[in-house]
């Protein structure tokens, strides 16, 4: 079920506070489209990791292993395994992860987004549930966490998205697919959009040819 969320106004706790907001309720369901924040107790954006790309290839692999990942695998028994439900929201959709104190963490999803769409946000979401939220939590105790689409700063984000990128596409099935297709062939094989699987050999520096 979707949870009405408040709007982007009303972002920290304090601000909530001090517009006099007392209950997430208050707010309609239809007007926001958004998951509920319980004013409770603050919420936090995550915090970068600083691991270098390599780091963040080691560490999607591990996971992939972990979770039961394999290439086109549909993700959510993967989330079932991580501990990460998968919700869906109307836009605007401002949060990506929403990481309560006491309740399990919801990737948020847009009601209408396509398929591969939705995995790359699926696998970016993990990715700030695996490089990024126990030292957080370490840093912020007693706070909510919540990843958003467009956070204030992009470097949890960046590191995020590279994170999705080698857990969906691994580099040598990757390399494999990218000489015998390029983007088109990658796209197909990892269930991608067209533009990530680019992204991907940007990251891995192949160009036209390899």
């Amino acid at each position: 079920m979707v949870r009405p969320r408040v709007c982007r106004f009303a972002k920290d706790y304090q601000y909530s506070n001090l517009l006099g907001l007392t209950a997430a309720a208050e707010f309609d369901e239809k007007v926001c489209n958004m998951p509920a924040r319980r004013l409770s107790y603050p919420y936090v954006e995550p915090d970068a990791a600083h691991q270098t790309r390599l780091e963040i290839e080691v560490l999607a692999d591990r996971y992939a292993h972990e979770w039961g990942y394999r290439s086109g695998k549909s993700l959510d028994e993967v989330c079932k395994t991580a501990g990460v439900d998968i919700e869906y929201s109307h836009r605007p959709n401002e949060i990506m992860l929403e990481i309560p104190l006491e309740e399990r963490p919801v990737i948020w999803l847009p009601r209408t987004g396509r398929k591969r769409d939705d995995r790359f946000i699926i696998a970016t979401a993990l990715g700030h549930w695996a490089i990024h939220v126990g030292e957080t939590r370490k840093a912020h105790p007693g706070c909510g966490i919540q990843a958003l689409y467009e956070p204030d700063s992009n470097e949890a984000l960046e590191e995020a998205k590279a994170f999705g990128m080698a857990f969906l596409m691994p580099t040598q099935a990757f390399i494999d697919s990218w000489c015998q297709g390029r983007s088109q062939a990658a796209s197909i094989r990892f269930d991608v959009p067209t533009k990530i699987a680019y992204l991907r050999a940007k990251s891995l520096e192949l160009g036209d040819t390899v």
